[in-house]
Parts: structure tokens; C-alpha cells; sequence
């Protein structure tokens, strides 16, 4: 009986343990994500638009890119996918 009790006090005390999120994360590396950068590649000199695809079939559009000359970073929206099409690629011109 005693057994009984203790194995369910131990399971519970884990759960709770569990439940509760446990140790909380250091405060150092909570700061870290406020000085994170994530950087979006440059546009190279290029006007296009870049369509994201949930799958490779290419169906159903989840976000997208757009570069337009005199941009050094596209603009973002929606998901970014390993799946993509570029549209409307064109160079732009260089100021002498």
C-alpha cells in the first residue's frame, strides 16, 4: 500500500515537474534573441519576385520575395520553403 502511494506521489511529482516548464533558461540566453540578426540575402543588383511553395508540386503559394532595383534586401512575406519560383528577373542598371 505504502509502495502504491509513494510511486504515485514520485509520477505526479514528475509531472508537475514537467508540466511546469521545470528549470527556467538563463537570462543571458533569453537576451540573446533580441541582439539576433537574421539577415535576408542581398539582392545583387537584380529585380525579381520569389514565390514559396508548401510542397514541390508548387500548388499552394505560403510567401514571398520581392527585389526591386535600388533595394540591398528583398522585401518578406509569409513562409519561406525549400520550394521557389523566380519571376520577373531582370538586372539592374549601375549608376556610373
Amino acid at each position: 500500500m505504502q509502495v502504491k502511494r509513494f510511486i504515485g506521489s514520485v509520477l505526479l511529482s514528475a509531472g508537475l515537474l514537467a508540466g511546469c516548464g521545470g528549470i527556467e533558461a538563463d537570462v543571458e540566453e533569453q537576451s540573446s534573441l533580441e541582439s539576433r540578426k537574421d539577415e535576408l540575402p542581398s539582392c545583387n543588383n537584380m529585380a525579381f519576385e520569389r514565390v514559396f511553395y508548401s510542397e514541390p508540386e508548387k500548388i499552394n503559394v505560403v510567401g514571398g520575395w520581392l527585389c526591386e532595383c535600388g533595394w540591398s534586401n528583398p522585401g518578406r512575406w509569409g513562409a519561406l520553403t525549400g520550394y521557389f519560383t523566380d519571376f520577373n528577373e531582370s538586372y539592374c542598371e549601375s549608376n556610373p
